[in-house]
């Protein structure tokens, strides 16, 4: 199953457009709910809004260094081609695409100078979404914001709660841009295969989901030997009535590039690091499911219960996964930080 979903997902990376949606929303909560829990945490004010002014596209991303915003690759490699720019494996210099910040009622504006894709993205096309990750210099250090915490290695509870912000107007195209939030609140891991430069590695870069569920507190605990639908939708449940069922959603297009939070909670207090952005979204059949001829997302907003436990929110991770079976426990993972995005990094910000 992991496999052939993982093939058949990247026909559905979110290219983003002024007529399309962020996120379909869990139908408990409102908008202000969603948009409430963006101002939850004073790190979440590192989601950014990446504007195209030239050719009117947009997306997310978000602030890792005073100078540095990542996002998703496939947005930033939309910029290069209107421009007619390969997206080549070094910094390229672009012009009329700015990012901007908010802080309470404040508004900050910073032009982009250069922009850095993964070159794993480029260049592998059956696993592209395991590397769609880019940055984004800026041509002025940000001042008035925090830069999330890409940790270098760290212990991840299972349960630790995950938190996607979305700052755009792709699906409120008529108004200002609205940075909100919404929960993810269960996670399957998925090992791509096919050619990997990492392949005799024990470490494993990985995408990871998240199913958008239909919760009901009446659940019945289900059996070990219960589909994975069932198992899915249970865990999420239970995590949701934890957190005090907080607003959850699916990322629809106009959420790519939206930074992926994790809560980490420790004897020494909360800890907050960014895990990693969102991508893209899909069917746990790895298919489009809808009727012959309809749009998917515009399909999924008219018809939102048909989303429920069927689509999930697919994000890129900063980091590997250690796999070792001496590293493994049911109720954690040890991630570390891919040393090819370090280098990513360390490249833009020397350029």
């Amino acid at each position: 199953m992991v496999a052939k979903f993982l093939v058949k997902i990247l026909g559905l990376f979110l290219f983003i457009n002024s007529l399309a949606w962020g996120m379909l929303a869990d139908g408990i909560h409102t908008e202000n709910d969603y948009a409430t829990l963006a101002q939850e945490s004073e790190i979440f004010q590192a989601a950014c809004y990446i504007g195209d002014e030239q050719y009117h596209i947009s997306q997310t991303g978000v602030l890792i260094t005073p100078t540095i915003v990542a996002t998703a690759a496939h947005g930033v490699v939309s910029i290069l081609q209107n421009r007619g720019l390969p997206p080549d494996n070094k910094p390229v210099s672009v012009n009329n695409v700015s990012v901007t910040f908010t802080k309470g009622d404040q508004v900050f504006s910073y032009e982009v100078e250069k922009v850095l894709v993964d070159a794993r993205y480029t260049e592998n096309s059956n696993i592209q979404s395991k590397y769609d990750v880019a940055l984004i210099k800026l041509k002025t250090a940000v001042d008035e914001i925090t830069p999330a915490q890409v940790f270098e290695a760290e212990v991840i509870p299972k349960q630790a709660v995950l938190t996607v912000v979305s700052f755009g107007m792709a699906d409120l195209p008529y108004q200002p841009a609205i940075k909100r939030a919404f929960r993810l609140y269960e996670r399957d891991s998925y090992h791509v295969g096919g050619v990997d430069e990492e392949g005799l590695a024990l470490n494993r870069t990985v995408l990871q989901s998240s199913l958008f569920f239909k919760p009901d507190e009446d659940l019945t605990r289900p059996l070990p030997s219960w589909d994975e639908t069932s198992q899915r939708v249970y865990e999420a449940t239970q995590n949701w009535i934890k957190d005090g069922k907080k607003p959850y959603g699916l990322a629809l297009p106009g959420t790519s590039g939206a930074p992926v939070f994790v809560r980490v909670e420790t004897p020494q207090g909360t800890k907050e690091f960014l895990l990693g952005i969102v991508t893209s979204y899909g069917h746990l059949s790895g298919q489009f499911e809808t009727p012959k001829g309809l749009n998917e997302e515009a399909y999924l907003i008219r018809s939102p219960q048909k989303g429920f436990n069927n689509y999930q929110t697919i994000f890129a991770l900063f980091y590997h996964e250690n796999t070792h079976p001496l590293a493994y426990t049911p109720e954690q993972t040890f991630y570390q930080q891919d040393p090819t995005f370090a280098k990513l990094l360390q490249r833009i910000q020397q350029d």
